[in-house]
């Protein structure tokens, strides 16, 4: 499915820090894919206005339930580039919804800070960040869906516990497969 390169990639360094590919970066009007090859594809651009709030990536040799590597949204000060491998920590799950071939779907975005971040070095959870920085994550989601046509809803939220929870799944589940 992904590039020789990536897949050699462990979804954990040896200090268990979370390795995170990162797709799409903070800032970007578009949602760019890794494809087989190893190249990034623009799979959508967002409406004027409308940008990704934080880099948007996955867990390398992790599968989700969805088929899919496990999904992370990297929270950074700045924008990191498409392809860049950032040493993170998991502090939350959004807990969402949304259609897959007729039926509604989990498709949770785990959260995750990147360990170099100096301004979010001491946040551990998600609900340790700012007030309405969830609910600013959701609507970002809300938005992107609205955009594409594709039915959604917001189920909850977690924090870290249910982040490694889903990350040790996923990586259970890669072995598996």
């Amino acid at each position: 499915m992904f590039s020789t390169a990536i897949e050699s990639v462990p979804s954990r360094t040896e200090d268990g820090a979370v390795n995170v590919f990162i797709e799409t970066p903070k800032g970007s009007r578009h949602k760019y894919d890794l494809d087989s090859s190893g190249l990034f594809r623009i799979g959508l651009e967002l409406p004027e206005g409308v940008t990704f709030p934080f880099s948007f990536g996955f867990v390398p040799n992790t599968l989700a339930e969805d088929g899919d590597a496990l999904d992370i949204m990297l929270v950074t000060a700045g924008s990191v580039p498409s392809g860049a491998l950032i040493e993170s920590r998991l502090i939350g799950v959004l807990k969402m919804e949304n259609d897959e071939d007729g039926k509604m779907a989990r498709n949770d975005r785990v959260v995750a800070v990147a360990n170099m971040s100096r301004i979010f070095g001491g946040t551990t959870t998600l609900s340790e960040m700012r007030d309405g920085f969830a609910w600013d994550l959701e609507e970002f989601f809300d938005t992107y869906n609205r955009m594409i046509e594709r039915p959604f809803r917001i189920i909850g939220r977690g924090e870290k516990d249910e982040a490694m929870d889903m990350l040790e799944k996923a990586e259970a589940r890669k072995r598996e497969a």
